[in-house]
């Protein structure tokens, strides 16, 4: 039974390939008369399509699912320890909040790190956002009723609503060199422009379910913020840390000569400019004390993988490192090119390379020649 519904899936999926192929080859002859028929006929293709979708993910529903143990587990069974939970926020509709948070949602501070609303935007494309989407933010569930969300983006002095009030855009498209995707490049400008305006601060504990809106009230007695990040670690849990971006050079600058300095529920926080705490990581760095995370092979910001920094990276190189040494101590042993040898059958016989203590750790253990190892070529 499951093989016919695979089949019959597979001839769905095909000839929904078939019709709309025809259409695109034919698009430039149709005449207008013609366009209810085509749209007929997409939708009659994309009807088959989400059949055959439908019938492929029951059936990867049937199968057993590998269960994993622990905090909220996130993509590929990693643990999400992040605690922070927004239900705990009271409704309201007050403009101000609404405008605050969708304005920030489509900042310069945000929107180039947030990887599903930018392919939401497409970068520079700056494509509307429909504002039923934003209001599914967990962020976003406690303003109602939904009408004035839309009232409150009226006065917005950054986005503007189009379709009918139905969507929400920036005013100003992001940069020519913002794409629909993080860019760590492209994130570091953004980022590096910020640095100015940028605190450090630790000694803020564990995290509960309201930290993160407890450390958002903290710094806003100090001026307009434009981002406050809690610092994680690969598994979400809090380090205690925050990278906080104020509006502007001068509040940052207010911050830090601020006597005495703020406490955290009576506890003292060791606060410092971002540059000052990223330029000693640097320091760090050269002198041993501390490990790069471009050169652990983990994930930077946006989610993104250094590519020759990865772990795979580092391994493909090891091995070419390995590989001149193995020649060149074989070139200093007298080591010559010649062709290979063969066997009777006509097979090449490759000679396994040794290093020099392995060789005389076999010839002391062997009593006689060793053959030499054959690889067949059919293998």
């Amino acid at each position: 039974m499951a093989e016919v519904e695979k089949t019959a899936n597979a001839e769905a999926e095909k000839d929904v390939q078939n019709v709309l192929a025809e259409l695109q080859e034919e698009a430039g002859d149709k005449a207008p008369k013609e366009d209810a028929d085509e749209a007929r006929i997409v939708a009659e293709a994309a009807k088959l399509g989400e059949k055959s979708e439908q019938t492929e993910e029951k059936s990867e529903s049937a199968r057993p699912q590998r269960q994993y143990t622990g905090a909220r587990g996130g993509r590929g069974g990693k643990r999400n320890n992040a605690k922070f939970d927004p239900s705990s926020l009271k409704e309201t509709d007050d403009p101000v909040e609404i405008r605050k948070q969708v304005e920030f949602y489509f900042s310069d501070s945000n929107l180039p790190m947030d990887k599903f609303l930018l392919s939401k935007v497409g970068g520079t494309a700056n494509n509307a956002v429909p504002l039923d989407l934003l209001h599914s933010f967990k962020r976003m569930h406690r303003f109602q009723p939904f009408s004035a969300i839309v009232e409150a983006l009226k006065s917005s002095e950054t986005l503007e609503l189009v379709e009918d009030n139905t969507a929400v855009k920036r005013k100003q498209p992001l940069p020519e060199s913002v794409t629909n995707m993080p860019d760590p490049s492209v994130v570091k400008v953004f980022e590096d422009e910020a640095m100015a305006r940028s605190v450090y601060a630790k000694g803020f504990g564990s995290e509960d379910a309201d930290t993160q809106l407890e450390i958002e009230a903290f710094f806003a007695k100090y001026g307009p913020v434009n981002a406050i990040r809690l610092r994680r670690t690969a598994d979400k849990s809090f380090k205690g840390s925050v990278f906080v971006e104020f509006a502007s050079e001068d509040k940052q600058k207010e911050f830090l000569a601020l006597e005495p300095k703020p406490q955290w529920k009576g506890q003292d926080l060791l606060i410092k400019s971002k540059k000052n705490y990223c330029d000693e990581k640097v320091e760090e760095i050269k002198a041993g004390k501390l490990r790069s995370n471009y050169n652990r092979g983990g994930r930077g910001r946006g989610g993104q993988r250094g590519g020759r920094g990865g772990r795979g990276g580092d391994r493909d190189r090891n091995k070419e490192r390995d590989w001149r040494e193995r020649r060149d101590e074989d070139k200093k042993n007298g080591f010559q090119d010649r062709k290979a040898e063969k066997d009777s059958r006509g097979v090449p016989v490759v000679q396994a390379t040794e290093s020099a203590g392995q060789k005389r750790g076999r010839e002391e253990d062997a009593n006689g020649d060793h053959p030499a190892k054959k690889v067949d070529a059919k293998e």
